[in-house]
């Protein structure tokens, strides 16, 4: 099997699958390509975190219905949010911060984009029980609440947690998801 290779900011090199779950592959702009690879090694809880950006967030970019905020100190990026605004959704995706820049304001910067690009102050967003202290303050401040929890909507035997929305999880096409079902961010 054919296979290219992403490689990481810490150099560490991953098999990339040519093809992809939800649809082709697409060309990647190096500033797209240096997100992604941002992104992968931070997506523990995530595991199809590269479809969903190659297949989803790409396109939606190039539609304008889609955008990324970039967060860069000293010349390295070390903060991303995404967010997504369709005609009957407006969503945080994913914002994902390297450990080491956390509690220095990053978050709220990503945040405070995102929502004005939105323009909405309590957009649908969900994460993972287990990142959920790192968001706790931020979701606060924001005044973001709690409205559900779908135990295997990304890894089995982990809780995602849905804040803004009072209805179940659905896929991007709006289609609710079964228990064993991955819907994209």
């Amino acid at each position: 099997m054919n296979t290219q290779l992403i490689k990481h900011p810490e150099k560490l090199s991953v098999p990339m699958m040519p093809r992809l779950m939800y649809g082709p592959i697409l060309d990647l702009r190096s500033d797209e390509e240096e997100v992604l690879n941002f992104l992968l090694p931070l997506s523990e809880d995530y595991p199809s975190i590269e479809n969903w950006f190659r297949s989803k967030v790409v396109p939606g970019l190039r539609k304008r219905e889609r955008y990324i905020h970039r967060v860069e100190r000293d010349g390295q990026l070390i903060g991303v949010g995404i967010a997504k605004k369709g005609l009957t959704e407006k969503k945080i995706c994913t914002v994902r911060v390297l450990p080491e820049h956390f509690g220095r304001g990053a978050g709220v910067r990503i945040f405070d984009s995102l929502l004005r690009w939105l323009d909405d102050d309590r957009p649908h967003l969900t994460v993972s029980e287990g990142k959920l202290p790192a968001f706790e303050r931020l979701f606060d401040h924001y005044g973001f609440s709690e409205t559900w929890q779908r135990d295997g909507l990304y890894v089995p035997g982990r809780f995602e947690l849905g804040f803004n929305e009072n209805a179940q999880p659905s896929d991007e096409s709006g289609t609710k998801q079964g228990s064993s079902g991955q819907a994209g961010e």
